[in-house]
């Protein structure tokens, strides 16, 4: 009878987290999705006997997925086997370099100059990573007090007044293996030339601590985690978005769904920040750093299988520079990075016999402040190039692909015909994510909320909303960031927030409850 009624807001990775941490922890969890299928950012695409991931497609830190569920005591992690290599790069050279965990058979392909840059990087990433790890990775918000502890024992080592490309150079980089470091930071929606060095130490994370992939892609982490769940007693609600909130003497007090109120004492907003503000019909808050990157994703349903195909591919333009100069700019790329994910070639099942998945992505602008009805036709690469036409384009809600939206698709296919192996022809179908359609899951379609530029610019907002006392903040908006292993640490640091707040607020419910370690 004493357990809190928690609202959880947001149905991806950070409120399933939040609702699983929640439930298995004796609070009256329910949550909230508008969209009809949970997951988010991390959704699903299934066609023609066909699986693809339409959000993130790397995973990092396997242990912070299994801890979601070790913790909970509750259902268990998918199946995630370590990838060999973790992914091939292909350069405008011709050069070709399949980089695993393994840092002297990664460093051997290079010329000997290179590898004694690549192993000094990799260090210095390392260093980073384990210095800033515990106060920023995998803590709570740091405080005043956390943040001088930080700053005494790694601040200096963390190249606080450099920038990440000024120290990558200064640690022997060449044109290649800057772009490689470099594009690190953008796994944070960072542009890599104005980025802080210390992001430099995302880069261990997947080269020393390794990547994985996970059987059922990672929307069967979505699956696992909802069915623990509500295994543990959580209501999970599709089709349901929150539309207001009550608030009163600085509580929320009521949700308001589906012409209905539901009692609280406790809410979770596991969606964008701005969700969050917007609820409590506060103005957006003033940009003290632009929006971070948006994307531009390509679904191909391609015919034709290479066993020796790598799960991970990013080929790189001729000049990196001149990508982020456009984006900057509010315009695409004309020869923009492409990364490819095929996960078929991990596990087949993925595709039909015969056949594979290709989930092709390159970087995009935020939508502009003020957005029309076709947001990328200012935006478009000039040059007399056509681009391949192709079938009918659909985003994954079945809805026509704008004019500018079509021809940057078919823009993406004839750099990836010109850059690597592929043939249109074996195009059985293809469907497209643009920053429109991130738009419906985060302000601007910018996929990680604010950029991190600056000194302070790599510290996340806090996840809570200053006036209301029972609200946490989760997601890659706030801290602790974006990826996967962030939102699930987020989801869980937002629900531990709440329960302690709840055992303050109501005498007697903390003898049902238990607020885990990231309480705060």
């Amino acid at each position: 009878m004493n357990a809190p009624r928690v609202a959880v807001i947001g149905g991806g990775l950070a409120g399933l987290a939040a609702a699983l941490r929640l439930a298995s922890r004796g609070a009256e969890v329910t949550l909230f999705e508008r969209r009809a299928d949970l997951g988010g950012k991390a959704g699903e695409f299934r066609h023609q006997g066909f699986r693809f991931d339409t959000g993130p497609t790397v995973v990092t830190l396997p242990d912070v997925v299994e801890g979601a569920f070790a913790d909970a005591g509750v259902g268990q992690a998918p199946v995630m086997e370590e990838l060999d290599p973790l992914c091939r790069y292909r350069f405008a050279t011709g050069r070709v370099w399949d980089v695993g965990r393994d840092a002297e058979r990664t460093a051997a392909q290079l010329p000997e100059a290179q590898a004694r840059s690549y192993r000094t990087l990799l260090e210095e990433a390392r260093v980073l990573f384990e210095g800033a790890a515990p106060t920023f990775v995998h803590g709570p918000k740091p405080g005043a007090l956390a943040l001088l502890r930080y700053a005494l024992r790694h601040g200096a080592r963390a190249h606080p007044f450099r920038t990440l490309p000024g120290l990558v150079r200064r640690l022997g980089a060449d044109r290649e293996l800057e772009a490689f470091f470099l594009r690190f930071a953008t796994y944070a929606g960072a542009d890599p030339y104005r980025a802080p060095a210390v992001l430099l130490n995302i880069a261990w994370a997947e080269l020393g601590l390794g990547t994985v992939s996970m059987k059922g892609g990672v929307h069967a982490l979505v699956r696992a985690l909802a069915e623990a769940a509500e295994r543990s007693g959580a209501r999970l609600l599709t089709g349901a978005g929150v539309d207001a909130v009550d608030v009163e003497d600085g509580r929320i007090r009521a949700v308001r769904a589906g012409g209905r109120r539901w009692d609280v004492d406790a809410v979770v907003s596991a969606a964008d920040i701005e969700v969050g503000r917007r609820l409590l019909g506060r103005p957006a808050a003033g940009r003290v750093a632009p929006p971070s990157l948006s994307g531009f994703v390509l679904l191909l349903g391609v015919a034709g299988r290479e066993p020796s195909g790598a799960h991970h591919t990013v080929i790189f333009p001729r000049d990196y520079a001149a990508e982020f100069a456009a984006l900057r700019a509010g315009r695409l790329a004309a020869e923009p990075t492409l990364y490819l994910s095929v996960s078929a070639r991990s596990d087949p099942s993925d595709a039909p016999e015969g056949h594979e998945n290709w989930f092709v992505m390159v970087n995009a602008p935020p939508l502009p402040e003020a957005p029309t009805a076709d947001p990328l036709a200012s935006a478009l690469p000039g040059g007399g190039r056509t681009p391949f036409a192709g079938p009918p384009l659909l985003d994954l809600d079945g809805e026509v692909a704008s004019a500018a939206e079509r021809r940057y698709a078919g823009w993406v296919v004839e750099e990836l015909r010109r850059r690597s192996d592929f043939d249109p022809a074996r195009l059985r179908f293809w469907r497209f994510v643009g920053p429109r359609q991130l738009a419906r899951l985060g302000d601007r379609g910018a996929i990680y909320g604010a950029a991190p530029l600056g000194l302070t610019g790599a510290l996340r907002p806090a996840p809570r909303l200053p006036g209301v006392a029972n609200l946490a903040l989760a997601g890659g908006t706030v801290h602790p960031g974006g990826g996967i292993p962030l939102v699930l640490l987020s989801g869980r640091n937002a629900a531990d927030s709440v329960l302690a707040g709840a055992a303050k607020a109501r005498p007697g419910v903390g003898s049902s409850l238990e607020a885990g370690p990231g309480a705060v």
